[in-house]
């Protein structure tokens, strides 16, 4: 073996200028080859922990071309009880300067900001910025060029340099304005919010005005009919296979070009509009509310004003009064001038109440953060209260909410979160028609939160979210999330003698992946009615022949299918001998995770009008592999969340949420066993590998059951790995046939998810929840699927339910 003596190389130059909160930076360059990008070696208290390339922007530097700095995050591990850091060339033996004596500062001494920004051309920076002093505050970065502020945008992306941070979202991305493209040289200073440089400012940029974006600045200036031809033809081919939407940080712009004020409703219902202004107790926010109410086109025939913690006077005012519709209103929130109209036609035809979209003030007024919802949803609700911000109620679903609440309170103080829990078991009690108006008709002030995920902790919302809790079922419990502390979980009750559940697992071959999954569900799941059928698909590896013949004597039943692969034959024929009332369906690559899972789905399942629950499906690695399925991208379907890790929160924090769904997955579905036949099972003829689930849940929302996506009841899903992917000429040709015949079906649904918002993309590149529509697909006002419920269906399903309610008690 070669020996290698190192030797001390005295044209290498560099120090660390700083170690904020975890993130060392610094700089380094060999003066004798000033091109060379050196690999820097981290040593704390010795011991090499890091190695990190030097070749980021370093504005400051007076050698070299000012790259040739680094920044490197280190482990918190690495750190305790550490006292010295220092770096050094890799493979070199000396020292480079600027060794750093723990703790870093005086105690007394506030950290600098940890951040950095990259420009790689265009109109485009990136880069990210936090405080050490409030890791978890998301800061503010501005882009100014002299005086005049180009930019400004918040540190909350997920950003790959921060992975080892426990909150990682501090990245951000800044489109430049185009004027910028002028083909003139700007210095750009970058700044955050504490008006300190962000690392790797200033940036100097020189752009003229290019490709398709450049050719509709030149046309603008001189229109030519030859040049829109041109434009035409390339945008055409762009769409092809560019997305057909744009990102949210383009949301103002698109709410310029899409929710503008429409014409006044043709026909209007009769009666009064009240409206109740919710005060903050600040005059000028409260003023800010007011002016809004009385600029409406439609009059408003009423205003009172109560307080948060009590409602009740200003509610009773209002219906005293002979309003028919009241619309609510927090203090610094405020409506555009044809919201009101808009809201009180919506509750025509015997809606109970009404709720559109929403939006936030920006810091200068401009529009940011839309919260584009679903349709009404109470699992959604508990969880998190997105619909009543620009929310209409009739009176008449508020007088049966103020019945509701009589034996609790008395009707002395009625606070806000209690009578929209009232309002909402009043309404699923009633069945009554609660309809979403898909357009942006309330501003929230620029303080309210970003999401319903960043709002603080509330008492009183989780008392009132466990009574509307006990009021659909009693013995539900309410707790706040740890990490969320404004979203809410329901523990749903359970039975005290649990139904049977009957888990079909498909199987061929690949012994590991089975074994890991029938010892989870033996060993690490905690439910004591279980029946476990494992139906063999022409096995023929003789470890997983031999390991097959081991599990009658664990007591799992094993099932020869000596047949074509048919996912959905497979699954149905296993159907017909289970002896459970409920039926899972589980991939062998499934892993058991969380001792509780099956009692989170089962306490989902057996709640009436719920026909099939889900489960939230994690890749090895921690990312969301499944979160419910949107029924429409790219005219198909798609899984949410495969951008996401297990613990972010989420579009609107739905990661984290309990909430209805248009489909799940089959790779760990639980439904009742009458409703799986009553349907006709899974379509072995038409999706016999593909789609098949969808369609079976479609069918479910169809006959008028809700499905139930849960995120807390967490596996682990190694996608496709005991199947293979599509890659034959034959799979191919299955596949699109599936893909075909889909479509057929069900292309109607896919334009109209009710759990998804029409002016939400429905690109494949973009995936759920990954844009703006261009344009929305409609502004009518739409609400839950209809109940379509075949009578077998209707029969099966109170059956299930009477076998389950006459001879068990609930807890």
């Amino acid at each position: 073996m070669n020996s290698m003596t190192l030797t001390p190389h005295s044209e290498y130059q560099g120090e660390i200028t700083g170690l904020y909160g975890d993130v060392l930076q610094g700089w380094a360059l060999d003066t004798a080859q000033p091109d060379a990008r050196l690999v820097i070696e981290v040593l704390v208290d010795g011991a090499a922990v890091a190695l990190i390339r030097a070749d980021q922007f370093q504005p400051d530097a007076t050698l070299g071309d000012q790259f040739h700095g680094f920044a490197v995050q280190l482990k918190g591990a690495w750190l305790n009880n550490a006292s010295r850091i220092n770096i050094k060339v890799a493979n070199q033996i000396d020292l480079l300067g600027g060794s750093l004596q723990l703790p870093g500062q005086p105690a007394n001494e506030p950290a600098a900001i940890a951040s950095q920004v990259w420009y790689n051309g265009g109109l485009r920076l990136s880069g990210w910025s936090w405080d050490p002093q409030a890791p978890h505050r998301h800061m503010q970065i501005i882009v100014r060029e002299e005086s005049q502020v180009h930019a400004r945008v918040t540190c909350d992306q997920r950003h790959a340099a921060l992975a080892n941070r426990s909150s990682a979202d501090h990245g951000f991305t800044i489109e430049l304005p185009w004027l910028l493209a002028d083909g003139e040289p700007h210095v750009l200073h970058i700044e955050n919010d504490l008006g300190q440089a962000v690392s790797g400012s200033p940036v100097t940029l020189c752009c003229w005005p290019q490709g398709l974006e450049g050719l509709l600045h030149d046309h603008a200036k001189s229109p030519n009919p030859n040049t829109l031809k041109l434009i035409t033809q390339l945008a055409g081919e762009q769409n092809r296979w560019a997305p057909k939407s744009a990102g949210f940080h383009h949301y103002a712009q698109w709410f310029e070009c899409f929710q503008h004020a429409e014409p006044m409703p043709a026909q209007l219902p009769p009666g009064k509009v009240g409206g109740l202004l919710i005060s903050t107790g600040n005059q000028s926010d409260d003023a800010v509310t007011l002016a809004s109410l009385h600029q409406q086109r439609m009059a408003v025939s009423e205003v009172a004003e109560g307080r948060i913690e009590n409602i009740l006077p200003a509610l009773l005012t209002l219906l005293s009064t002979g309003c028919t519709t009241i619309i609510p209103v927090q203090g610094g929130d405020h409506l555009p001038r044809h919201a009101i109209d808009h809201l009180h036609a919506a509750l025509s035809g015997g809606s109970a109440w009404a709720f559109a979209d929403c939006d936030r003030d920006g810091p200068s007024r401009e529009r940011s953060l839309p919260w584009l919802k679903p349709v009404w949803d109470v699992d959604l609700f508990i969880g998190a209260d997105l619909f009543s911000p620009g929310a209409a109620f009739s009176a008449d679903i508020i007088q049966h909410a103020l019945v509701l609440l009589t034996p609790d309170h008395g009707l002395q103080v009625l606070d806000w979160h209690h009578f929209l829990a009232a309002v909402a078991l009043a309404s699923e009690r009633r069945k009554a028609r609660v309809v979403h108006l898909p357009k942006v008709l309330y501003h929230r002030h620029c303080h309210s939160p970003a999401s319903p995920a960043d709002a603080p902790a509330s008492p009183d919302r989780r008392d009132a979210m466990e009574w509307l809790s006990q009021g659909l079922a009693r013995g539900a419990r309410v707790q706040s999330l740890p990490n969320y502390p404004g979203l809410l979980r329901t523990h749903w009750p359970l039975p005290r003698t649990l139904p049977k559940v009957s888990l079909i697992v498909p199987t061929r071959d690949q012994v590991g992946l089975l074994r890991t999954c029938i010892e989870g569900l033996l060993s690490n799941t905690d439910y004591p009615d279980l029946e476990i059928i494992v139906v063999d698909n022409q096995s023929s590896d003789p470890a997983a022949l031999e390991y097959l013949a081991t599990l009658p004597a664990l007591g799992v039943k094993v099932l020869a299918h000596p047949y074509p692969f048919n996912y959905s034959t497979i699954n149905n024929r296993a159907v017909q001998l289970a002896n459970g009332e409920l039926i899972g369906l589980v991939n062998n690559d499934i892993e058991i995770i969380e001792p509780d899972w099956l009692k989170e789905m089962v306490s989902q399942a057996i709640r009436p009008g719920v026909g099939a629950v889900g489960a939230k499906l994690l890749w090895p690695n921690g990312m969301v592999q499944h979160g419910g399925v949107v029924v429409g991208i790219n005219g198909l379907a798609a899984h949410t969340g495969n951008n996401l890790h297990q613990e972010d929160p989420g579009y609107l924090g739905m990661n984290q949420l309990a909430r209805q769904q248009s489909a799940i997955t089959a790779a760990c579905l639980l439904l009742h066993k009458p409703l799986y036949l009553a349907l006709g099972g899974l379509d072995e003829r038409a999706f016999p590998v593909a789609f098949n689930d969808v369609d079976l849940c479609l069918k479910i929302q169809q006959s008028g059951l809700h499905l139930i996506w849960t995120p807390f009841a967490q596996l682990i899903h190694a996608e496709s790995a005991s199947r293979g992917k599509d890659q034959t000429r034959e799979k191919l040709a299955r596949a699109q046939r599936e893909q075909q015949g889909f479509i057929e079906r069900w292309s109607l649904a896919g334009q109209h998810d009710p759990h998804y918002h029409p002016a939400l993309s429905l690109d494949y590149q973009s995936g759920p929840y990954g844009g703006l529509a261009i344009p929305p697909r409609t502004y009518l006002a739409r609400e839950s699927a209809p109940r379509l419920i075949r009578p077998k269906v209707l029969q099966m399903e109170q059956q299930f339910f009477n076998s389950l309610h006459i001879h068990k008690e609930m807890a």
